[in-house]
Parts: C-alpha cells; structure tokens; sequence
C-alpha cells in the first residue's frame, strides 16, 4: 500500500506539471531540439567567444566587429534555426496536428532566445564604436 500512495502522489505531481505547463507536454523531440538546443549552441559560442576574445585582448572590444567569420557563423545557425522550426511547423500544420499551437508557442520561445544571444552580440559590438 505505500507504494501505491507513492505511486499516486507521483502521478498527481505529473498531472499537475503538466497542468501549468501544457506546451511541455504536446512538443515532440524534433521540436525541442530545434527550438532549445540551437539557443544553447548560440549562447554556448557566444561565451566561447568572448571568454577566448578577453583571454587575447582583455576588455578591449574595439576591435571584435573585425574578428572574422564568427557573428557570420552565428547568423548562419540562427537562419537554420528559423528555416528547420519553419519546416517543423509547416509540417504539423499541413498534417493537422492537435497540437500545432503548443509547437508554435516553443518555436517562438526558442527564436526569442536564440535572437536574444545575436542582439547581445550586436550591441557588444555597436558599443565599441
């Protein structure tokens, strides 16, 4: 009997979760990865950068817009970002998928902090003029 109050406290939990969060629980995986994992990748080399651009320079940005292919690297990923979560969406919607709202609101999620990652970039860059 106690597991089976542990097992109906768990599935409350989910329930619940689930409840609060209901775009969590309609995503599929390729929705996921493309919406989180690209952000992560973004974010991730951003500080690569940076940490290795303060390691050579210190904080001296003046000269990081010439750095070379990196923010044009950046802007290719995110362009494939946008593109796979376009193909995604287009994909479920021609499908008639119950749940294209739920992908859509990750999608969206996913751009703005993907978008987020490139505009720092951006002003770090407009500021050292």
């Amino acid at each position: 009997t106690s597991s089976r109050r542990t097992r109906s406290g768990w599935e409350a939990t989910m329930q619940t979760g689930h409840h609060f969060l209901p775009e969590f629980r309609h995503a599929t995986l390729p929705t996921y990865f493309v919406s989180y994992v690209f952000p992560l990748l973004l974010a991730g080399y951003e500080v690569y950068r940076i940490s290795y651009w303060v390691s050579r320079h210190g904080w001296n940005f003046a000269q990081l817009p010439q750095a070379g292919y990196e923010f044009t690297l950046m802007l290719f990923v995110f362009a494939l970002q946008v593109i796979l979560d376009g193909l995604f969406f287009i994909t479920a919607w021609a499908g008639k998928h119950p749940d294209v709202e739920h992908r859509l609101a990750n999608m969206a999620l996913g751009v703005l902090c993907s978008t987020l990652v490139i505009a720092f970039d951006v002003v770090l860059q407009i500021a050292t003029f």
